[in-house]
């Protein structure tokens, strides 16, 4: 037993050595695809071959666990845009982003969408920007209407605003 250990001990050192020259292309390394992929990962990233030990990072003290968000996109405004669609379903809601889109609003041979981008943290006027665009049925076939919807996009931003303004005096 003294002996395999011994000699497990040197296997290593070699393995070790020969890791230096070759890199993950060691020959006398027996990686399956998986551990060959997560080599060269290390290697092109500049690391050492050491394992990531999860239960270091878990272990750290409190003071190291502060963690600081702050938002690019300013609440009430979101939470304003949200309100004002609350009767239409979501295609996307992406709160980091401050982007949300409507899916298809049909009525009779038209459907229209709506875009809301909130661009601003602070609450301010033009920190909401809004789009619609609709189309026509045309033989099956949808077809942008290629009309601006400039009052209606102007409305739905006062009505966002106005809502926003609403949920920072309760705030």
């Amino acid at each position: 037993m003294l002996l395999s250990a011994c000699n497990n001990n040197n296997l290593n050192k070699n393995l070790e050595e020969l890791d230096k020259i070759y890199g993950c292309d060691n020959p006398h390394r027996q990686y399956n695809d998986v551990q060959y992929q997560i080599c060269k990962d290390k290697e092109r990233a500049g690391q050492k071959q050491e394992p990531f030990n999860l239960n270091d990072l878990l272990n750290r003290s409190k003071e190291d666990q502060v963690a600081i968000y702050k938002s690019a996109v300013n609440q009430n405004l979101w939470m304003g845009s949200l309100g004002i669609l609350k009767d239409y379903s979501l295609k996307i809601a992406d709160s980091d982003g401050g982007y949300i889109e409507t899916d298809w609003i049909y009525e009779n041979q038209n459907r229209c969408l709506i875009k809301i981008q909130i661009t601003s943290a602070e609450l301010i006027s033009t920190g909401v920007d809004t789009k619609i665009l609709c189309q026509k049925n045309n033989n099956d076939l949808w077809v942008n209407d290629n009309i601006n919807y400039i009052n209606e996009e102007k409305k739905l931003t006062l009505k966002i605003l106005e809502s926003a303004n609403l949920n920072s005096q309760f705030n």
